[in-house]
């Protein structure tokens, strides 16, 4: 894992609160500098296991939660795979 792509995330995401769609969007801006496809694709994984985890971890703490897990899983990977495709768009090998 890039390490330092980790802490823009976090900065960006996190820290600042802004939407992880933007945040790929000025990365293939090069808003911070290039950063290698793969690189970037590792980044979206690795968020989006922690995500899909995340909710598998709420989905235990009641049956209100366990309901929505399923639909939520697949809303999530939906959002991951729209990303994960718009940044092999950008690099031409989506």
């Amino acid at each position: 894992m890039n390490e330092q792509l980790w802490e823009l995330y976090q900065t960006v995401c996190q820290e600042e609160v802004r939407p992880l769609g933007e945040f790929v969007d000025r990365l293939l801006a090069n808003e911070w500098g290039a950063y290698p496809k793969d690189d970037i694709l590792e980044l979206l994984r690795e968020i989006e296991g922690q995500m899909l985890s995340n909710i598998q971890v709420k989905a235990m703490e009641g049956p209100r939660f366990a309901e929505m897990a399923d639909e939520v899983s697949e809303q999530t990977q939906k959002e991951f795979e729209a990303l994960i495709n718009r940044v092999e768009q950008a690099f031409g090998t989506g």
